[in-house]
């Protein structure tokens, strides 16, 4: 088989590459912007201000150092090759793995405002732990686009760094690799290669080892944060977080009473809930209940049959100065009797998983 060696195509498209992992970077310092910005108001309005957790993070952030990481691992073998400087790209990878945690620290740091408040002394650091992580990415930031331009700050000219790589026939040369099909010759070769990959190991451990912590962070750390704890199912007792308003479920039921027939059931949901917006009624249609088999949603003329439990929501501005308790009934199919359900409000996808409760 024959290959092409990477190297030309890596030179000649040095300057893109930068640029590329510019751009990726650049996303991310906005959105450390936006967390510092948040901080910096949050202590300013002495936290009168919307608390939305969800708004402060999201999977592009990771997704964008991930593929810094691999480019940056790839120019430094490439940096290595034609004998070039190459402690920058070691240096943003580590960068990457640090912004990376700030950045969730952060956003949990913001959850935690959704539901309880802190002291000024915490605010302010957390305030400096956003601006921490804003300075680090710009000072990534600015030496990548510094080589995307090829802008040599030394000489105060625009000498690219293509030229200084010294592209040259060899880094396009085709390499051929033989097939071995003799099982000894393949087993010889096995342990040479073997041996080979051990020698390459050693020669280059610091690298090898940058990255497989970043596939180690990626596959135990950023994938199953954000399945289980970011975008987790909140709890009865948690708060549900809106910029119109705050949610909790505080108990929820499902009973047989008044039914219409053996078909059917009733899930009843008593929540607290207080506006954050002067003159706002909650729509009633966005509260969905899911189950295994279908999807319900509440309707008011069941109100009467659970007067004992609390009083249905029909309507109405909610109160801004403090929580008030309402019921949710929803009328089921008794076939999704004895499966989970999760209350869910569709303008912000967060979902609430219940702990029925049976009664008369």
């Amino acid at each position: 088989m024959i290959f092409r060696r990477p190297y030309a195509f890596l030179i000649r498209h040095f300057r893109l590459i930068h640029l590329i992992m510019f751009v990726m970077l650049e996303y991310s310092t906005v959105m450390a912007k936006k967390i510092f910005d948040f901080f910096r108001d949050y202590i300013t309005y002495s936290g009168k201000i919307e608390v939305i957790s969800s708004n402060y993070n999201s999977y592009y952030i990771y997704i964008s150092f991930i593929l810094v990481m691999i480019l940056s691992t790839i120019i430094y073998f490439l940096m290595k090759y034609k004998s070039k400087p190459r402690l920058f790209y070691i240096g943003i990878i580590i960068l990457c793995v640090f912004s990376s945690i700030l950045f969730i620290i952060s956003y949990f740091n913001i959850r935690g405002l959704e539901s309880t408040s802190v002291s000024g002394r915490e605010l302010r650091l957390y305030r400096d732990i956003s601006t921490i992580n804003y300075g680090i990415l710009i000072i990534m930031s600015i030496p990548m686009l510094i080589r995307g331009l090829g802008f040599d700050i030394k000489k105060f000219n625009f000498t690219s760094d293509l030229k200084e790589l010294n592209l040259n026939e060899e880094d396009s040369a085709e390499v051929e690799v033989y097939n071995v099909l003799n099982s000894n010759a393949f087993k010889r070769n096995g342990r040479k290669l073997i041996r080979e990959f051990s020698y390459y190991y050693k020669d280059n451990s610091l690298i090898i080892n940058i990255f497989l912590v970043i596939a180690t962070i990626i596959l135990v750390f950023v994938f199953p944060v954000n399945r289980y704890i970011i975008n987790r199912d909140l709890s009865e007792g948690e708060i549900l977080n809106t910029k119109d308003f705050n949610l909790k479920v505080n108990c929820s039921y499902i009973s047989e009473r008044n039914r219409i027939s053996k078909d059917n059931s009733y899930v009843i949901i008593k929540v607290s809930i207080i506006g954050k917006t002067n003159k706002y009624s909650l729509d009633l249609d966005e509260f969905v209940l899911n189950s295994k088999n279908d999807e319900y949603f509440p309707s008011m003329k069941y109100y009467n049959y659970f007067t004992d439990i609390g009083i249905g929501y029909k309507g109405g501005y909610l109160d801004i100065n403090e929580y008030k308790e309402y019921l949710l009934i929803y009328n089921i199919n008794s076939i999704d009797a004895d499966n989970d359900f999760k209350l869910e409000y569709l303008n912000s996808k967060k979902k609430v998983k219940l702990n029925l409760k049976k009664i008369d």
